[in-house]
C-alpha cells in the first residue's frame, strides 16, 4: 500500500482498524491450490489426478485477481476520501470490470510503486499460462484438435516444455483431448503450485518495490 494511507482511520472493524481486521481471502486460493498439489501427490487414480489439476489451476488463476482487488479495497477503505490519492483508486474502482488482469496490474502497480506487468519475463509469462489454463478449462469448447497438439500456443508451449504427449494411438477409436493429455499429468499441477507460490513469494517486491 502507498505511504500515504492512514493506519490511524476510525473506521473497525471487531473493535481493531479495517485494515487489520480484512482477512485476505486470496490467502484461501493459495492454500487450496498447495492442497490440491499435495492430494496429488497422493494418489494414482486418473480421475483424481484431473479433478486435482482442474481445481488447482482455477485456485491459481484466482489468486492474482485476489491479490488486485484485495489492494484496490484497501486503499479506498483507508485513504481519506476526498483526498486526491483516494479518486486515484475510485478510478480504478469504476473500470476494473473492463479490465484485464494485465491491465488492472499496471493501473494498481502505477499507485503502489510497483513494476509494469512483462508477458516475456517471469513470474507474469507463468502467470500468463496459468490464466490461459483457467480460461480454456472454464470455457472448455471441445474443439478437436490434432495429436499433442493445444487450442492456445502458450498451452502448446507449457505441454512440450513438461514433455506431454498423447498416450493414444490414434487409431480407430484409440484418441485423447489435448485437456485429458495435460490433466492426467501430476507434473502439470506441481509446475503450478509451484510457480504460484514462486509469485506469491515475490508479491510485495513486484507490486510495492519492497520485500
Amino acid at each position: 500500500m502507498p505511504e500515504q494511507i492512514n493506519d490511524n482511520c476510525e473506521n473497525t472493524c471487531a473493535g481493531r482498524r479495517i485494515r487489520a481486521a480484512m482477512h485476505p481471502f486470496s490467502i484461501e486460493f493459495l492454500a487450496s491450490c498447495r492442497k490440491f498439489s499435495d492430494l496429488t501427490g497422493e494418489t494414482d487414480d486418473k480421475r483424481e489426478v484431473r479433478m486435482y489439476g482442474t481445481s488447482c489451476i482455477v485456485n491459481a488463476a484466482c489468486l492474482l485477481e485476489a491479490k488486485l482487488n484485495e489492494e484496490i479495497a484497501i486503499a479506498r477503505i483507508c485513504l481519506e476520501k476526498n483526498s486526491d490519492e483516494r479518486k486515484r483508486w475510485d478510478e480504478i474502482k469504476e473500470i476494473e470490470q473492463r479490465l484485464s488482469v494485465s491491465q488492472k496490474w499496471n493501473q494498481v502497480a502505477a499507485l503502489t510503486g510497483g513494476c509494469r506487468w512483462n508477458s516475456g519475463a517471469e513470474p507474469f509469462q507463468s502467470l500468463e499460462i496459468i490464466s490461459s489454463l483457467r480460461n480454456e478449462i472454464v470455457h472448455f469448447k471441445g474443439d478437436l484438435v490434432g495429436k499433442n497438439e493445444a487450442p492456445l500456443r502458450r498451452i502448446a508451449g507449457l505441454m512440450r516444455q513438461l514433455g506431454i504427449k498423447s498416450k493414444a494411438t490414434w487409431t480407430e477409436d484409440d484418441c485423447s483431448s489435448w485437456i485429458t493429455d495435460l490433466l492426467s499429468e501430476k507434473l502439470v499441477v506441481r509446475w503450478v503450485s509451484e510457480k504460484i507460490t514462486s509469485f506469491d513469494q515475490q508479491y510485495d517486491v513486484l507490486m510495492h518495490g519492497r520485500s
